[in-house]
């Protein structure tokens, strides 16, 4: 007779069924039903809780044994025993208050013989019925877009290759039962190539399919060998409730387990940061930087950051030069880039730096001077063999060497290419990668470490949690910022995610209908992508609110911007000093569905909660929509609380108090008379009774 093993969590069930010395199996998961009708039985790919595959076979139901089960407060954990060689221990815990589980996982070579792995999955069976899947696609400037398919038969098959975690799709997955309006959704941690699979399985005469999710770390090409008594750890997996099976109701509760978990590095509030890049690109001209020093400092920035173009020798690209970390004696600021730092910091500001440590050049001295201690990569470059300590020592002299040299304030930290196949699926490169970096941090506390990946093509919750930022995405047209954020906000914390404003002056060369062109008001353009070949025109206040949810920044012309549109920015950005603590710790609410970049119509809202003080800030977008009010029920007030919302802008005033009843249920009004406009609203509580 098996016993149960129940786990009460909010709105929702997880119960265990445990046959003592044989096996262990799950009968639901947050309200969908396991197995077949929450019992073990149906085909071996359809049950269990883990597959292996090895030299010594393929191991999966009754042939993974179990050996240990035992339960605790908000807590399971359980070891099967694999052909008397191989240890899977599997550890289960629960967070009550966010309804999230977090799986881990732990393979031991208990025999006397290496063992070659090709596969070690966990896997999560459901019963026969009808599914949707939703994923996102992720390309670069075009990150973390959602869709939802209808899971009828064959597999969806979600995968990273090259190290660049989310490149192709994003290590997250939405299943979902649509008549239950249930739905559990899966987050990979990688520890290098990751995979999630959902395959239908259809046996016994059902005209229903199984739905099998498997996930973990990528087995294309996995051949590692785990020597006697050797440890391997899986990528942690967090399985997570929705709420009315929707996505964007799951977001703050994943946000604040991200922000209580003991395993993720804190989130800390930032300095605003001036970065080279959408001025000229990669040419650096001093006296132009000086100019854009000048107005960083009166806009109140507090770091300006140096992008690529500073380093190796000669005139070539600054792609073909990554990997010599000299300073270019020909170009830039020929070999007096330190005076410069100090200059910088003379203005009041930090100085930062951009470098990408993992791509390196074949031309670069270390490369010819220590080939060993390289590995081939991507479109002929190569990246440093970690697991060799000479290698790694490199690396890490290297980046404390900028650090030193130029009193670093801020290092962004770039990955530009992918690395090459490896038989460990890059587990092994990626396991010092993180300990290198958690090295830096430790050693440089007050070094900000910001991580790009061509924008957002490694920004997994394993890597964010080891920089105090990432970058959202290369594109910096702000619908594209905010409909990619929007989609990040389903499996990143907020205030990671940085974002820059980026506007140039084109002068009044535009004319303003109904008026000559002589009348015409000054310009302002942003990128429509990530680079300048196509502008549009953009508000200043638009541009800047998008990119106020999180670690904030500028780049492009801002010494060329007119008066007015320094003083809006300096506006915005004093308003976001004041409440960049909230920003950084922040659980996010979407007040409208996720859209795809594309979608340009309908009006957007996000509200951030400080959980610490019931006190939120709301952001509200109206794109080419031609409504000018709109409602927004905003998130976890107190029904009973009395509420003071306010516009930030000065010119709306004191403000008017509300019930946190009225703000749930009727929503708070907006109107916004333009296209492309915005407002931010500061939403405190009262001690005082609302007017009826």
């Amino acid at each position: 007779m098996a016993q149960e093993t129940a786990f009460e969590a909010q709105l929702s069930t997880t119960c265990f069924a445990h046959e003592a010395g044989s096996r262990l199996w799950l009968r639901r998961l947050w309200g969908l039903t396991c197995g077949y009708d929450g019992d073990d039985v149906g085909p071996p790919r359809a049950r269990g809780l883990g597959v292996l595959v090895c030299d010594r076979g393929r191991f999966e139901g009754d042939r993974l044994q179990l050996a240990e089960a035992k339960s605790g407060s908000n807590m399971l954990s359980f070891v099967w025993d694999i052909a008397g060689e191989l240890e899977w221990r599997s550890t289960w815990t629960l967070s009550p208050d966010t309804a999230i589980w977090r799986r881990t996982d732990v393979l031991r070579n208990a025999g006397p013989e290496p063992i070659i792995l090709h596969r070690c999955l966990a896997r999560f069976p459901f019963s026969p019925a009808h599914y949707e899947v939703y994923s996102q696609r992720s390309s670069w400037c075009n990150e973390n877009q959602g869709r939802w398919q209808s899971l009828d038969h064959g597999s969806i098959h979600l995968y990273c290759r090259g190290g660049r975690t989310t490149q192709g799709s994003t290590p997250y997955l939405v299943l979902r039962d649509p008549e239950l309006r249930t739905a559990v959704a899966f987050h990979v941690l990688p520890r290098g190539n990751w995979v999630m699979k959902v395959s239908t399985c259809v046996a016994g005469g059902d005209s229903l399919p199984f739905a099998i999710v498997e996930l973990g770390l990528s087995d294309e090409g996995l051949a590692l060998e785990l020597p006697a008594g050797a440890e391997l750890d899986l990528p942690d997996i967090l399985v997570q409730y929705l709420p009315q099976g929707q996505p964007e109701l799951g977001a703050p509760k994943l946000h604040h387990y991200l922000g209580t978990s003991p395993t993720t590095r804190r989130s800390r509030s930032l300095p605003v940061v001036y970065n080279t890049w959408f001025d000229v690109f990669e040419f650096l001209d001093p006296d132009r930087l000086r100019r854009q020093l000048t107005t960083a400092a009166e806009l109140g920035c507090e770091v300006f950051a140096v992008d690529a173009g500073w380093y190796g020798a000669g005139t070539g690209s600054w792609g073909h030069k990554v990997g010599d970390w000299r300073e270019n004696p020909d170009t830039a600021f020929r070999g007096e880039m330190a005076a410069f730092a100090d200059e910088v910091r003379a203005a009041g500001l930090g100085f930062g730096l951009w470098m990408e440590p993992e791509r390196n050049h074949p031309t670069a001295p270390a490369v010819q001077a220590h080939p060993d201690w390289f590995l081939p990569g991507a479109d002929g470059y190569c990246y440093p063999d970690l697991a060799n300590p000479n290698a790694y020592g490199h690396i890490r002299s290297e980046m404390s060497r900028l650090v030193e040299a130029y009193g670093l304030a801020w290092m962004k930290v770039d990955f530009n290419f992918e690395l090459g196949d490896d038989a460990a699926e890059l587990s092994s490169y990626y396991r010092q990668w993180y300990r290198l970096l958690d090295d830096l941090h430790s050693t440089y506390p007050n070094v900000v470490f910001e991580g790009c990946a061509s924008g957002g093509m490694r920004s997994d919750l394993n890597t964010v949690s080891h920089f105090d930022c990432h970058f959202l995405s290369d594109t910096v047209h702000p619908v594209d910022v905010l409909r990619i954020r929007q989609g990040a906000w389903l499996r990143l914390p907020p205030g990671k995610l940085g974002a820059w404003i980026v506007l140039r002056s084109v002068g009044a060369t535009i004319p303003s209908y109904g008026s000559p062109l002589n009348e015409a008001p000054e310009s302002l353009v942003t990128p429509c992508g990530a680079i300048w070949k196509e502008a549009v025109t953009s508000g200043v206040d638009f541009a800047a609110r998008v990119a106020l949810p999180g670690m904030l920044g500028l780049s492009g012309d801002i010494a060329g911007l007119p008066q007015p549109a320094r003083e809006r920015l300096q506006h915005h950005i004093t308003f976001w000093k004041r409440w960049r603590h909230l920003i950084a710790n922040a659980a996010g609410h979407l007040l409208s569905p996720v859209h795809a970049k594309t979608e340009e119509t309908g009006w957007a809202a996000l509200q951030l909660q400080d959980p610490g003080s019931d006190t939120s800030l709301v952001f509200v977008y109206r794109l080419d929509d031609g409504t000018r009010r709109r409602w927004f029920p905003l998130q976890e007030l107190r029904a009973d609380g009395a509420y003071l919302v306010r516009n930030e802008d000065p010119a709306d005033g004191e403000g008017a108090v509300f019930s946190g009843k009225q703000l749930v249920s009727d929503g708070l009004a907006v109107e916004l008379a333009e296209r492309y406009s915005s407002a931010v609203f500061v939403v405190t509580p009262e001690p005082v009774t609302p007017a009826s």
